[in-house]
């Protein structure tokens, strides 16, 4: 048994996790996803030269926790705690979180262990789960997706064991999260399965005119999730489907002018340019241009602009892709963003071939 004190801390995290994080907010920079899934996926631009990719646990922003998302410990700032083996539990998976979030891994994971070994001292079950969530999502965060992937089996199984619906909505966000894994690791099919599994549970939610934050903002995340998987799979019409479906609801989230807005504008753009739409194409990356020039935080400007210079370089619009992929190259090198800067001048370079010919 927990006393109240612990039951507080863990629900009270829980639910700053939770809260805190928008999938469609700043730190997608995607697809961001939270304990009890509590770190964000992140999936980074997309470019039609260098073709499709995600970035997961590589964001320059932390993946697993974002700074809001600590706001639950000024709980425990205003007196000091008592000295008791569940103080040491508390402070212990305190600790942690502030390693993760100065990505001090290694440390943050012999500190996890250490309140591993604390809960299951105290016999606390919630402690235990809590833990393995953390856990999880470190492994998730650094790429060592088969602990990971083990790690959310163990914390679904242990929700379900004491009560928690199949359908409810802890379990349906680590049920994405663990199609992510599938899909990361390769399993394309098992990874659609896991999708569509989730996407179901929320769309029911969604037809049923649900307000909750959180289920929309899952919802928004699966959309996105499941279009990128299409992709990859060169199942373009599929794809464009669910991401127009993810952009419409981002806009309502967060609204157009929005780090997270633009980043679909410009997916919607690869996809359109993939289907051979190349004036949707240029329409998408132009209104993805427009809002994100006016947002002083949009690292991904750079592979945006050579994403459009492609689309003109395809279109025959040589003197536009020049001008759009020479801005991108600028600002790439401004940013040190070295892939967007060879991206930008293998598109240059084929403008001049062109020209010269």
């Amino acid at each position: 048994m927990m006393s109240h004190k612990l039951v507080a801390f863990v629900r009270t995290s829980l639910t700053a996790f939770n809260a805190s994080k928008t999938l469609l907010g700043a730190e997608r920079n995607f697809a961001n996803l939270r304990c009890l899934c509590s770190n964000d996926v992140v999936s980074d631009r997309k470019n039609f030269h260098g073709g499709y990719r995600q970035n997961f646990g590589q964001n320059k922003r932390p993946a697993v926790l974002l700074a809001t998302s600590l706001a639950f410990l000024g709980l425990f700032e205003s007196k000091k705690e008592e000295e008791s083996d569940e103080a040491a539990l508390i402070s212990a998976i305190k600790r942690s979180i502030l390693m993760i979030q100065k990505n001090e891994f290694k440390k943050a994971e012999q500190m996890l262990h250490l309140a591993l070994r604390q809960a299951q001292t105290l016999q606390s079950e919630d402690g235990i789960t809590y833990v393995y969530d953390v856990m999880a999502n470190l492994a998730f965060k650094v790429g060592e997706y088969d602990k990971a992937q083990k790690l959310f089996r163990s914390v679904m199984q242990r929700e379900i064991a004491k009560g928690t619906p199949q359908d409810d909505i802890k379990i349906v966000h680590m049920s994405m999260k663990m199609a992510k894994i599938l899909e990361l690791k390769g399993d394309s099919d098992n990874a659609e399965t896991g999708y569509q599994w989730c996407m179901k549970i929320l769309q029911d939610h969604v037809d049923k005119g649900t307000e909750d934050i959180e289920i929309l903002t899952l919802w928004a995340m699966n959309l996105d999730f499941l279009a990128h998987l299409l992709l990859s799979m060169s199942r373009y019409t599929e794809a464009m489907k669910y991401m127009e479906k993810a952009y419409v609801q981002c806009v309502k989230l967060n609204g157009e002018e929005h780090e997270q807005s633009v980043v679909l504008l410009n997916d919607l753009g690869s996809i359109s340019f993939l289907k051979g739409n190349l004036d949707d194409a240029i329409d998408y990356l132009n209104k993805a241009i427009e809002i994100g020039e006016k947002l002083p935080a949009m690292e991904s400007l750079a592979s945006i602009y050579v994403n459009l210079g492609n689309v003109q370089l395809k279109k025959g619009l040589l003197d536009e892709a020049k001008r759009c992929c020479a801005k991108g190259w600028r600002l790439a090198k401004k940013l040190k963003d070295q892939e967007s800067v060879e991206e930008a001048k293998t598109c240059l370079d084929e403008v001049e071939k062109l020209f010269t010919k």
